[in-house]
């Protein structure tokens, strides 16, 4: 038989508009093992077109398995959790289920979800509201899961920092400076594709990336804890909402050099910074590149210097790097030495 308390669970948290909770408690009386069929013999059908009010995947292999009475009636909460969308209210059990099965319908962090609700309801005293809202409300995405964790264990970071700020308007800078203050590698947020397979796109002056970008209160990117590495910048902004996906601008000059981290690689790679910008004060010829291509084909320097019309003393004095090529000859020099790419005579300063 269920208990007071088990009763009182029932009532505060079971809504009747939506659930029988006379059949609830009659189940819950007669087993001692709960299955998924209780979902919907206690639903009520009373959503959009008789649609069901719990998430679907509690009638999935993967969404629910059997639980004993009491391990069951410690998660009701969370079972009979109707998200109150007059209030903007986006985010439920169903939402963070998604994202599990999305990635790998892992029973273990399925049991690692509910022990984490279970953690910030009973142990942390946050509202339901909350719990299944705030990193929606955050990110502007229903099934992270990935930061949902992250919060739980930014949660246990505020207990041993003896915090209380549970709920921080940028969920990303906070996670990452409690890190920090715990000795913690904090992360780094890499750049996302901007467009289909662009990394960026360069406007005028101004180049402008997309990804997650952790920021100050000002409103400035931590560039410390962003993938990509600028300098000399005539400035750098951002426009994000709290922690949701966003834009980055850099205004660059003459002198600016961008570099991201892991653009181009796998995510099996190791870490990799790439150039995506370098401005014209930082570019010099790479003389050596000559010498290299010359002997590759055989030729000789008198050879080259006949070919493009030059002098063999002119022509030694660009490979020794006393002297540089003007436009006419180089285009002479990219011809003959079968030079294809114009990054290949290019070397830049930092």
């Amino acid at each position: 038989m269920l208990s007071r308390s088990d009763i009182d669970i029932i009532e505060q948290y079971v809504d009747d508009k939506y659930f029988d909770k006379d059949k609830l408690i009659k189940y819950l009386n007669m087993h001692s093992i709960v299955g998924n069929e209780i979902f919907s013999y206690c639903d009520k059908k009373v959503g959009r077109n008789g649609s069901i009010s719990y998430s679907s995947w509690l009638d999935d292999k993967y969404g629910y398995k059997p639980l004993p009475v009491a391990k069951f009636i410690r998660r009701i909460p969370f079972y009979f959790y109707v998200n109150d969308y007059s209030n903007n209210h986006v985010g439920n059990l169903h939402c963070l289920i998604s994202g599990i099965i999305r990635d790998d319908k892992d029973e273990k962090t399925l049991e690692k979800l509910y022990q984490a609700l279970e953690y910030m309801l009973y142990e942390k005293n946050l509202s339901l509201t909350d719990i299944f809202c705030y990193i929606v409300d955050q990110t502007h995405h229903v099934c992270n899961t990935e930061m949902f964790f992250q919060w739980k264990h930014y949660l246990q970071l505020c207990d041993e920092l003896g915090s209380n700020d549970y709920l921080p308007d940028c969920f990303i800078t906070s996670y990452n400076e409690a890190l920090e203050k715990k000795g913690l590698p904090p992360i780094i947020y890499e750049i996302g594709e901007i467009g289909i397979g662009e990394v960026s796109w360069r406007t005028g002056t101004r180049i402008e990336f997309e990804g997650t970008f952790p920021c100050d209160k000002n409103g400035q990117p931590i560039m410390k804890w962003i993938g990509l590495r600028v300098k000399n910048a005539k400035s750098i902004t951002c426009s994000q909402d709290k922690s949701s996906r966003g834009r980055l601008f850099v205004e660059i000059t003459p002198y600016t050099t961008i570099h991201a981290l892991n653009c181009y690689n796998n995510k099996e790679d190791d870490d990799c910074w790439y150039q995506i910008y370098a401005g014209p004060q930082t570019m010099e010829f790479d003389y050596e590149i000559l010498k290299i291509y010359r002997k590759r084909l055989k030729y000789t320097q008198k050879d080259v210097a006949d070919a493009i019309g030059a002098t063999v003393r002119t022509y030694q004095k660009w490979e020794n790097g006393e002297t540089t090529p003007d436009g006419h000859y180089l285009l002479r020099l990219l011809n003959w030495l079968d030079i294809r790419d114009i990054q290949d005579i290019v070397r830049y300063t930092e």
